[in-house]
This record gives structure tokens, sequence and C-alpha cells, in this order.
């Protein structure tokens, strides 16, 4: 009996720190979406089964998905299917394809957190580099011809080593599946950068 008495305080103590899964079975519109400060950006190309919008956007400077559906019951069947779909990592057995047949965004991953490298196989300058050579928000895709008085230089962009889906995380909210990018920290940063964006969401 005392084992269990001492034992009820860190039961309550984890059962309090565990964080709450947020569920909802409200259905948003794309204007809830854009309130919060989610900025879309484009339309995907892929026809999600049942799904009545799916946007890329940004939100506080990182890429997400937003895949909307008629009801949370749809966003929780189809739309698991779609974000698992979307977020499919594979083993590397053919050149560096290391996403699944469905992906339809991917990056170039695995030059470690030096940064500059794009989702797209191009190499930003960085800020020292581009100021001596006189060129501001400079972007290079493959190869970009620097000339210097009678001379052309090229700087290439080394090879992608492994090219993943874009968006590895997702979250589904009402009738809303989010997908996102990993950040650069940790898991645990990029679930709750979408948990402060779903709290944000109207009630």
């Amino acid at each position: 009996m005392k084992k269990n008495l001492l034992l009820l305080p860190l039961l309550l103590l984890f059962s309090c720190a565990s964080p709450s899964k947020l569920e909802s079975n409200k259905v948003y519109s794309i204007d809830d979406i854009k309130s919060v400060g989610v900025k879309i950006q484009g339309k995907f190309e892929t026809n999600f089964p049942e799904s009545i919008d799916s946007n890329w956007a940004f939100y506080k400077g990182r890429e997400i998905a937003v895949l909307m559906y008629p009801s949370a019951d749809l966003a929780n069947t189809n739309g698991e299917i779609a974000a698992q779909q979307q977020t499919e990592l594979i083993d590397v057995v053919e050149k560096n394809i290391a996403y699944g047949q469905k992906v339809e965004k991917t990056a170039c991953r695995g030059h470690g957190d030096s940064g500059g490298w794009t989702g797209r196989g191009g190499i930003k300058l960085g800020e020292n580099i581009s100021s001596n050579l006189g060129i501001d928000n400079t972007f290079i895709i493959n190869k970009l011809k620097i000339f210097n008085d009678d001379k052309v230089e090229y700087l290439s962009a080394p090879s992608c080593p492994r090219r993943e889906p874009l968006y590895r995380e997702y979250k589904i909210y009402g009738n809303i599946v989010f997908l996102i990018e990993p950040l650069r920290t940790s898991g645990e940063d990029t679930d709750k950068f979408l948990q402060d964006l779903i709290i944000k969401l109207p009630k």
C-alpha cells in the first residue's frame, strides 16, 4: 500500500507532463488558414483523393503543405494516407533517390548543417562570396557564369548526395493535414512548430 502511495505523485507528474493530443472536428476554410499568417504560394500537381484543396505555403519562414478535406473523418483517413505518401523516406537503392514513388516535393539533404543548400539542387552564395563578386541575392542552379574582366569562371554545385521528401512530419487537425519540412534542431521542435500553428486557428 505504501509503495502505491509513493508511486502516485510520480504518475501524476508524468501524466501532466505528457503533451495533450490536438484534435478537432471543425471544418476550416482556406481563409481560416490565411488568417493565422500562412502564406499560400502554389498548388500541388498530385491529385489527392477526396481532397478539396492542396497547397504549399510558408509560415514563419518555413515551408509547409496544407491539404484540405470536406470533413475531419476524411482528413483522418484519406489525408493520413496522403501525408504518409508525401513524407515517405526510403533506403537509397538507385542513384541518390531516398523518397517514395508518390512524393511530389523533394529536397537535397546529406551535406550536414552547414546550410545554403536548397530543396531544388541549387546553392546560395554566402554573404562574403556574393559581396566579393558584386552580386546581390545570387542563386545558383547547376552552373552560373561569373564574368571577371576578360576571364569567365564557372561555379558548379556539387551533386546531391541524397534526395529525400521535402516534408518529413505531419499533423492532422480538423479537416486539415499540415506537412512540414524538418527543422534543423530536432523532431520535437518540428512537432512544436506545427502545434503552435494549430492552436492559433479559430476555435
